[in-house]
């Protein structure tokens, strides 16, 4: 029997608490082991200001670590009857049906990678943790993995499918304004907006968070890895290369998403979640 909640309960609530816990475990991550590493880890922390101080401020392993305890912690509430996200099967058709994307997209980095040269690899590497881990925990894993624990009818799975893509890329907005070039960052949120609708399709279909978490990482870190935004603090003050391969991307991404969540598929949706959760 699924250990009923009064607030999880409801889909839609039970998404943004989830959303909420998540956010708050990753920054507790971030305080605790993020913070201090930036004192061994040349670069790996930032200033930034907050109420006209200026404080010194690091996401990555330590957020990652900890929002991977929050799919841990949201399993063992409601065992026996839920089987975990954290699995490997379906770990290698994810990944197979996000390949052409993948590789278009790191072709991308890897032309802006040419240009600028290498940055600082291992912060980039720990930094990339930070948004692969949180976000796809965050917007996809446990709101999602609730949703389809509520809902009753496969006619609902839509709902959820562009709730979290659409939020994912609003949360996002703000690089518009924060980047040196408005125009990089209304790609940016173009860009946003595929990334959540592939991730969150192959997420949809597999019932597999590693897969959305390793992939959103590894394209994080294919960006960060270049010079050019070692030396811009991460800001995009001009339009790079990979910004217009990422208008294939967008192409390739959606049309995938599409395809993955076509209504021909709600009903092997359905079954695999109803597995999860022992239905």
């Amino acid at each position: 029997m699924i250990k009923k909640h009064p607030v999880l309960d409801h889909p839609i609530i039970g998404y943004f608490i989830l959303l909420i816990f998540v956010m708050f475990f990753s920054s507790v991550g971030s305080s605790l082991i993020d913070k201090p590493l930036t004192k061994v880890i040349p670069g790996y922390g930032k200033e930034v200001s907050v109420l006209g101080f200026n404080v010194t401020y690091a996401s990555g392993i330590g957020a990652a670590i900890c929002v991977v305890l929050t799919v841990i912690l949201f399993t063992l509430w409601f065992r026996p009857a839920f089987k975990g996200v954290l699995g490997w099967k379906g770990f290698l058709w994810g990944i197979a049906v996000m390949l052409p994307f993948l590789i278009v997209d790191y072709a991308g980095a890897a032309i802006d990678l040419h240009k600028y040269g290498f940055g600082n690899v291992l912060v980039a590497f720990l930094t990339a943790l930070s948004p692969g881990f949180t976000e796809e925990v965050a917007f996809r894993g446990l709101g999602i993995a609730n949703y389809m624990r509520t809902i009753k009818s496969e006619k609902q799975i839509k709902l959820i499918f562009w709730l979290s893509t659409l939020l994912f890329a609003g949360v996002h907005i703000t690089n518009i304004f924060s980047s040196g070039n408005p125009l990089a960052g209304i790609f940016q949120v173009t860009y946003c907006v595929v990334i959540g609708a592939i991730l969150g399709a192959v997420y949809l279909r597999t019932a597999n968070l590693w897969v959305v978490m390793i992939a959103h990482f590894t394209l994080d870190f294919a960006g960060l890895i270049n010079g050019y935004y070692s030396s811009t603090g991460g800001l995009s003050t001009q339009l790079l290369a990979s910004d217009w391969v990422n208008l294939a991307v967008t192409v390739i991404g959606i049309v995938t998403a599409l395809i993955l969540l076509s209504p021909r598929h709600y009903p092997e949706i359905m079954e695999l979640w109803k597995e999860k959760w022992s239905q």
